[in-house]
């Protein structure tokens, strides 16, 4: 067959899919990360001071999955360091006032138990002891011992009721290769997702619509196995290993597998010198922008690439085992029993579940000293509990080559079916098997390299597993691949049952499957990979530096915990750990990727911020309150009067309009803006800035002072879109009514707020009011950023701008990003202390749009998200907030997990292409922060390309704009004033070029 490629004026290669094979497709694939884990490595958990965070396993149902105090953090063991943990001398009569982070009741009146607990955490650096605590504190109770743990060692005092010990110890631990503390969520949009971490084990699993409305994720499943067998054809030797550097089975495991993660795809490279063949292991979810159907596909698809380097032939067999008929160390919550029967293992209860056509779901545990299944007529939510087995009724079918399907009728919301199946060609044979033991599994496969004797099943089975056999002559490459997919259609809110929108796309799992054509041949997949890789390049073909590609592209990530339900309704949580649901201000921070790929899901949360608004003009904080408790019921709306809030409705109302020209979406929204504007201005009358609101930035609580910077330049940005939008509903009333107060709070924050600490510099006031303290605050000009990616220009005196910008780095600055609050409280405070997200990302956006440098400009955004990409190597679980020095955990993470602070990156590469889009008024400009040549992202919603600049001889530059996704038509387009000279209209592929 003749393969056609079409060159364009790009700056890549677009290749027509037929001209690549899977094995080729997934090569192309490109990671800026990597973590290599070795068969040797030591990893251990330690416990660390945090103010919350999520766990690694969640103990409540229908609550934020949430641990407070210390938690769990992932560590590697240096064996070649000493473990040292000692107290002495201990200091008698001695206090050391402060830095509690644990007050314990220890289990006897012993201050070396004291000692003990201390060395239990990483982040105990000292303790005090009282036989008689004098209060109540935290755990510790008047009356009693108590042991206080430090994070930091405090001036110590004297008290002769006091015994206390600073620690002597070792810290033999490092932070562990990328991939295993987080790694790629896998799984469709609003699916749920798992990871496939970089030993080769499966973390964090909420296919089955888990979330803090019900039921608890599957931390870990321990017996979700990959594996290989390799034979040699000539010799007839075979070779079975799993894919695990630390396997818990009696199969071999892999000598060093590197991990790499660029979402939605992972990649786990396969190191052994002992194995004959080359291999790479790819897991990957379907990810479309334009198509958010496409991208809900319920499933995962694990491609392995295989190259025989040898003279002789070899066959190689792939196979996936999943247990997905019992869950260990989890517990389901119901008091509806049927049956209690002594059992001695937890396979029991299967059958005798399986025997009883009342029962739904069943418990193995220990009642009364006697293992005992209890039978349960229907299924309760899931929790962690350790040492308990739990289950789900089901059944398994397969028939020849078919799918391997478990099917779960009845109860909702656990009712659902799970698929294992192979895509297969006419080179490659399939087989499956259901068993309760895993050792059977696995001790056929490494025989036979399948279960070929298993023609037909229908039955009951911890496990289900399926294998993919080929044979591959010397020199060839091939790829085997299987499919595992998910179909739950309901997702229960406490007690409100919710149909997940996929349902609506698929009648079964098995229709999951041959939408991507698995049953036909491999063009579906190529497509998939092709769509993957078109969005990839839009950041990997550009001069964007690589730490702001790489996390550019994995933070879209963050959508694993959104829901989109078949009443239409989108929702997302702020953070697994905090259950509300989707505050203004936080998915403002995390909007963009979401109204680039899928815009509709935007203005679907804007017309219920719109429902919701009160009467009085204030845009309500969230659709659903909470954080750190039980779950409230669905849309229980409601939360506090912020200054980012309103604000940002106001503003993303003009952004979604010029970004998607929807005039009938701004019809709607207007009146709503017209009556945020009453409320914002209602809100500014004493100060003409907003007065005692509160903001994003809650824990320091800023809303007891008259007014802050951050609430003010919010305040104005918001004004500067009410105009522009008055303009374009050509309405004048409203247009006065921001104009002569955005003029006023101009001028009052220079008269309350701006503070010269010396003759040359100076800043913005954190806020008004408080001891005469003279604080300032980082991130104090977020108002600014927005203001410029949404095309309202500077809000205020640029040169005044500058030079507090400068002052967060002259008073701010630390080692991993620039600190929150500064000169209210001392540097051991880790409230004010703390490194939020969005600071250091902000400094350099607004750096970018003044012109400084871009390597200078930079530098913060880099060093802020370097920390969390190649220190702590945890990517794909960016923390909200991280300590600053000075209490013990400098540079650790210390609030809310898997949050979507640090995506206000977002704005850099608008600031770094210097891009404005009006798409209402056909108007396409760009002033590049870069010299020629470069390369740089167009972003559009539902429309990407690039645009170019190579400089010419006569001082000119040749341009060159290519649309690579999407359709795109414009009046007017301009890179660094040049015109392009005619109307554009441009599809996927298709590019254009002028000088100028």
């Amino acid at each position: 067959m003749l393969c056609v490629r079409l060159i364009l004026l790009t700056s890549f290669l677009i290749p027509l899919i037929n001209c690549q094979t899977i094995y080729e497709l997934l090569n192309s694939f490109r990671f800026l990360n990597e973590g290599s884990i070795s068969k040797s490595d030591i990893y251990e958990y330690q416990y660390e001071y945090v103010m919350y965070t999520e766990p690694e396993n969640v103990t409540r149902e229908r609550f934020a999955w949430v641990e407070e105090i210390a938690r769990p953090y992932l560590y590697q063991r240096d064996p070649t360091k000493p473990l040292q943990c000692d107290s002495n001398p201990l200091l008698s009569a001695t206090d050391l006032p402060g830095a509690d982070f644990l007050s314990i009741i220890p289990s006897s009146a012993d201050p070396s138990l004291c000692h003990t607990l201390c060395c239990n955490y990483m982040s105990c650096a000292a303790w005090s002891y009282a036989a008689s605590s004098p209060v109540d504190f935290n755990d510790c109770k008047k009356g009693q011992p108590c042991c206080y743990l430090k994070t930091y060692v405090p001036k110590s005092l004297d008290n002769p009721n006091i015994i206390s010990a600073i620690m002597n110890r070792t810290f033999p631990y490092n932070h562990p290769p990328t991939g295993l503390r987080s790694a790629v969520p896998l799984g469709g949009i609003t699916t749920g997702s798992i990871e496939l971490r970089g030993d080769g084990t499966f973390h964090e699993w909420t296919v089955e619509s888990q979330s803090p409305a019900s039921g608890a994720k599957y931390g870990v499943v321990g017996d979700a196995l990959l594996a290989i067998r390799l034979k040699n054809l000539q010799t007839n030797e075979t070779d079975s290993r799993l894919i695990r550097t630390h396997p818990h089975h009696d199969l071999q495991g892999i000598d060093t597998i590197r991990y790499h993660g660029s979402y939605p795809v992972s990649k786990l490279e396969l190191i052994d010198y002992t194995l004959i063949a080359n291999m790479d292991l790819y897991a990957y979810s379907i990810l479309k922008p334009g198509d958010l159907n496409r991208s809900m596909t319920p499933a995962i698809i694990f491609s392995l690439n295989i190259h025989n380097p040898n003279d002789y032939p070899i066959s190689i067999d792939f196979m996936y085992n999943a247990p997905l008929s019992v869950q260990i160390d989890q517990i389901r919550l119901s008091k509806n029993i049927l049956q209690q029967i002594a059992s001695d293992t937890y396979i029991q209860c299967i059958s005798l579940c399986d025997q009883n056509s009342l029962c739904a779901s069943w418990n193995w545990q220990n009642m009364n000293n006697q293992s005992t299944c209890i039978l349960y007529s229907d299924i309760g939510n899931n929790v962690h509990l350790n040492g308990h087995v739990s289950g789900i009724r089901g059944q398994w079918t397969y028939d020849k080559s078919g799918p391997l399907v478990l099917d779960r009728p009845g109860h909702m919301p656990s009712n659902g079916q799970y698929v294992l199946w192979p895509f297969l060609s006419s080179d490659q044979t399939m087989t499956a098997t259901v068993d309760n033991n895993i050792n059977n599994i696995l001790s056929n496969f490494s025989a036979y390299g399948g279960w070929y004797q298993q023609t037909e099943i229908k039955g009951t089975g911890a496990n289900g597993a399926v294998s993919i056999s080929t044979i591959l002559q010397p020199g060839e490459k091939k790829t085997l691949s299987i499919l595992f997919a998910w179909y739950f259609p309901h997702h229960n809110w406490l007690d409100l049952p919710l149909d997940n929108y996929y349902s609506l796309l698929f009648n079964n799992v098995t229709t999951v499957g041959q939408s991507i054509g698995i049953d036909k041949d491999d063009n579906q997949l190529k497509l998939i990979l092709k769509d993957i890789l078109t969005l990839h390049n839009v950041y990997f073909n550009s001069s964007l530096p690589n730490y702001l590609v790489d996390s550019l592209i994995n933070s879209a990530s963050h959508m694993r915990s959104a829901m989109y339900f078949s009443n239409g309704d989108w929702r997302q949580w702020e953070a697994y750990d905090c259950n509300d649901v989707d505050s203004v201000h936080n998915d403002h921070q995390r909007h963009i990727p979401y109204i680039l790929y899928f815009p509709e899901t935007e203005k679907n949360k804007m017309y219920t911020w719109a429902k919701y608004q009160q009467a009085d003009g204030m845009i309500q904080e969230t659709f659903t309150v909470g954080c750190m408790g039980d779950t409230v019921p669905y849309d229980q709306h409601g939360g506090r009067n912020m200054g980012d809030v309103t604000t940002i409705f106001i503003l993303e109302t003009l952004e979604l309009y010029r970004w998607t020209n929807d005039f009938n979406f701004l019809k709607d929204m207007y009146p709503h803006v017209v009556a945020g504007i009453q409320w914002q201005l209602s809100v500014s009358t004493e100060f003409g800035l907003p007065e005692h609101l509160e903001c994003t930035y809650d824990i320091p609580n800023m809303s007891q002072y008259p007014t802050t910077t951050f609430n003010s330049f919010m305040h104005l940005a918001a004004l500067r879109a009410c105009m522009e939008l008055a303009l374009i509903m050509n309405d004048t009333n409203t247009y006065n009514q921001c104009y002569e107060p955005f003029i006023r709070a101009n001028k009052q924050i220079n008269q309350l707020l701006w503070y010269n600490d010396t003759i040359d510099t100076g800043y913005f006031l954190a806020y008004t009011g408080g001891a005469g303290e003279k604080a300032i605050f980082t991130d104090a000009l977020y108002g600014q950023v927005l203001a410029f990616t949404y095309g309202l220009g500077p809000l205020y005196n640029i040169s005044i701008m500058k030079k507090h910008l400068e002052s967060e780095v002259r008073l701010a600055d630390t080692p991993y990003g620039l600190r929150m609050l500064t000169g209210r409280e001392p540097l051991t405070n880790p409230q004010d202390n703390s490194i939020w997200m969005g600071a250091s990302q902000d400094w350099s956006v607004l750096n970018l749009w003044f012109n400084m440098d871009p390597d200078s400009a930079l530098i913060q955004s880099e060093k802020g998200l370097n920390l969390v990409r190649q220190t702590l190597n945890d990517q794909w679980n960016v923390h909200g907030l991280y300590a600053a020095d000075g209490y013990g955990i400098g540079g650790k993470p210390w609030v809310t997990s898997h949050y979507g602070f640090h995506m206000v990156l977002w704005h850099l590469p608008f600031a770094l292409s210097g891009q404005y889009t009006d798409l209402a008024k056909g108007i396409l400009l760009f002033s590049p922060k870069l010299r020629s040549p470069f390369i740089l992202p167009v972003l559009i919603p539902n429309i990407f390309g690039t645009i170019s600049s190579t400089p010419l001889l006569n001082g000119q530059s040749t341009y060159t704009f290519t649309l690579t996704i999407g359709k795109l038509s414009l009046n007017t387009l301009a890179i660094n004033n040049a015109k392009y000279p005619s109307t554009v209209n441009l599809i996927a592929g298709q590019s254009i070029q002028w000088s100028g």
